[in-house]
């Protein structure tokens, strides 16, 4: 068995200016995660900007800052409550923007290389003003290379941070795998800004119900468990085979006199 950790993602929305963040929120935030076979799941990010003051502001420079993480290992065996931080490969990155109603624009996008840091970020530009009180809708489909496949199970951590309120926050996993884990469950999440929210989730190829803990952990104790009492059981056989054999000894000893 192999756990899988699919660990996902510190995102942090940024704009021009720091002061952006106190004129501007957002009212809803929608991620899909598609938990698939092969080492990449496709994210898809819908947010909406609505401009809080009643002048226009132009957003400017965006980021999502990724990073994986999951628990270190003993080659593929996970070790329970370790925690490893690390960046993550993006491909097929696409992105798009309209204000209001209006129509769909492409955004430049580009992946920062953040030498020797622990995340990776994708940068996005909208240097089109929003209307007082308007929004902008951002549209962010990405592959991530966030999963590591393994037999049994498959998890996804998604840290989620930004610089403005988040009003409703919701995440959807998509997935063949069965859901036996998550934490905190439900949606419309609020998050204030400048605060970390972490969803936690786990998948498994086995039709296993939902658990209070993730599922790998109960895995490895169980195997862990039943590895004792072999051990144990081999131990008091051997014992008693010692015994058998000395008692054996000396009932020939006692025949021999």
């Amino acid at each position: 068995m192999k756990k899988i950790g699919l660990v996902f993602s510190l995102l942090l929305l940024s704009t021009l200016s720091y002061s952006y963040a106190d004129v501007e929120k957002i009212t809803n935030y929608t991620m899909d995660v598609n938990v698939n076979n092969g080492a990449q799941a496709n994210i898809k990010n819908t947010f909406v900007i609505k401009n809080l003051v009643s002048y226009p502001l132009v957003p400017g420079i965006g980021e999502l800052r990724l990073q994986e993480q999951g628990p270190k290992k003993i080659l593929i065996v996970p070790i329970p409550f370790t925690k490893e931080v690390k960046s993550i490969d993006v491909s097929h990155l696409k992105g798009y923007y309209k204000i209001g109603n209006g129509k769909l624009t492409p955004m430049k996008l580009y992946v920062k290389n953040n030498n020797g840091a622990n995340f990776t970020t994708i940068c996005y530009e909208i240097w089109e003003p929003i209307d007082k009180h308007s929004n902008v809708t951002v549209y962010l489909t990405y592959d991530a290379d966030i999963v590591d496949n393994g037999i049994l199970f498959k998890t996804v951590s998604l840290p989620i941070g930004c610089d403005m309120d988040i009003d409703n926050l919701n995440i959807k996993f998509d997935s063949p795998y069965h859901l036996t884990y998550l934490k905190p469950e439900g949606n419309n999440f609020k998050v204030p800004k400048n605060t970390l929210f972490i969803v936690n989730a786990e998948f498994s190829v086995l039709p296993l119900p939902k658990l209070p803990t993730y599922g790998y952990v109960i895995f490895w104790l169980i195997i862990l468990v039943v590895l004792i009492i072999i051990f144990i059981y081999l131990e008091i056989r051997r014992m008693g085979k010692n015994d058998d054999n000395k008692e054996y000894e000396k009932n020939n000893k006692s025949d021999t006199k």
